[in-house]
């Protein structure tokens, strides 16, 4: 009888793993669904990325700026309040190049992402 590799065998559990936390959650993902990216722009000097995020509650999320490879080029922590929520990053040393800014719970099941390109 054929083996599978290990490696295979850990991205099916995962999966799974993963689809269940999903599934006893009714889907939704909680709060963290209902957050909204509202925008995610470099300013006209593309020496500050603004972000606007829509919150139903209060709540906290990490916000990750990474390069395209992945490369983490700052981490935050930032505390919501119910509604329209800002915060930026400073890009002014960023060399030009694809980013990804991602928001995330902190215990990591649920996240948004938007790709930011700075010229």
């Amino acid at each position: 009888m054929r083996q599978l590799p290990l490696q295979f065998v850990v991205v099916i559990l995962s999966t799974f793993f993963c689809f269940t936390l999903s599934a006893q959650d009714g889907g939704t993902g909680g709060n963290y669904s209902r957050i909204k990216l509202l925008s995610a722009k470099l300013d006209s000097n593309k020496t500050v990325l603004a972000v606007r995020l829509d919150a139903p509650s209060k709540d906290s999320v990490e916000a990750i700026l990474t390069h395209s490879i992945g490369w983490v080029v700052e981490k935050k922590k930032v505390v919501l309040s119910t509604g329209t929520n800002n915060f930026s990053f400073n890009t002014a040393q960023l060399a030009e190049g694809t980013y990804r800014l991602i928001i995330r719970r902190f215990e990591g099941n649920w996240s948004l992402t938007q790709t930011i390109k700075k010229d």
